[in-house]
């Protein structure tokens, strides 16, 4: 289970690390974190990245791609999750056949971080109906995140935790 110190460490070092969009090249960090970042190199997600950072991109359009982006994001970043056999009734024409599916095994939550995380929500929320969210407001002071609100639970209850952020600036450390 994910501790709350644990999570807020992972922002912190979440927010240390700057990937540049344009050529997708992680820049270098030296935090135990990184492992847990995973740096798309896909072509269609640079495409849609270069429609979102365009200053001639209508609000509307904006939406509408970050939410298509969230959802190859989260696709990608929901590989490693694993699965049980779960035992489930599928209707055959007159019939039912029993049949072994699967279901995933972690108790997945998601933490936007106030308010630009937010406009990924509801894409994560249809990947994962069930996850629990919580929140946790940041900004930046002099290239240091700050925290300035906090609902995550007091005690853990999830074993996977989905950080939703869409800063999308190419910065260099």
């Amino acid at each position: 289970d994910l501790k709350n110190e644990e999570i807020t460490s992972l922002i912190h070092d979440l927010k240390k690390i700057s990937i540049n969009v344009n050529t997708g090249e992680e820049c270098d960090s030296t935090s135990k974190s990184a492992v847990n970042v995973h740096v798309s190199n896909h072509p269609l997600l640079a495409h849609k990245v270069s429609i979102l950072r365009s200053s001639s991109t209508i609000p509307h359009a904006f939406r509408s791609v970050l939410r298509e982006i969230t959802f190859h994001l989260g696709y990608e970043a929901m590989s490693s999750l694993t699965t049980r056999p779960v035992n489930i009734t599928v209707p055959n024409s007159t019939d039912h056949v029993s049949f072994v599916g699967k279901k995933i095994s972690e108790r997945i939550t998601l933490i936007p971080i106030l308010r630009s995380g937010l406009g990924m929500s509801d894409a994560m929320l249809e990947l994962v109906p069930n996850a629990g969210v919580h929140h946790i407001g940041m900004y930046k002071s002099h290239n240091m995140p700050v925290q300035y609100y906090n609902r995550l639970p007091k005690i853990c209850e999830y074993d996977v935790a989905f950080v939703i952020d869409p800063v999308s600036q190419a910065v260099k450390n």
